[in-house]
């Protein structure tokens, strides 16, 4: 099964051509790097994929789900996470996972869920942590 598909995506932004006829497939429980130099088009690739950004033309889809037609399922399939957070860096671990998944819909009735994610992820000890704390 494919994850991700990028099919003839091109974004302009003005007269800039910052995507031509971008085509690749990631499979399902592949690891994946996106590597280029400074204007490449990773950010705009991400940001395209996340639904952030809406291609010029083409397609894209997470688990088969376009991200322009079928932005909330393709959300539910994904997660990014940006190189720089713009987080409040007092906020504590249990907080940010609360305004994360604000996004998609979830209230405090999701805290179960996300106490879960947080013991599976061996990280109980720091939902009371603020962000500065952790090392990156």
């Amino acid at each position: 099964m494919v994850a991700v598909n990028f099919s003839q995506v091109h974004k302009h932004y003005g007269n800039l051509q910052a995507l031509r006829g971008v085509d690749f497939e990631i499979p399902k429980g592949c690891f994946f790097g996106l590597l280029g130099p400074n204007g490449a088009g990773k950010s705009t690739l991400i940001n395209i994929m996340a639904g952030l950004v809406r291609a010029t033309q083409g397609n894209v889809r997470i688990l088969g789900y376009d991200v322009r037609h079928q932005w909330r399922q393709a959300r539910h399939a994904l997660g990014v996470v940006p190189q720089e957070l713009v987080i409040d860096p007092f906020f504590t671990v249990s907080e940010i996972l609360r305004l994360q998944s604000g996004y998609f819909g979830h209230g405090r009735e999701n805290q179960p869920w996300l106490d879960e994610l947080l013991q599976t992820l061996s990280l109980s000890d720091k939902a009371n942590t603020n962000s500065q704390q952790l090392s990156g």
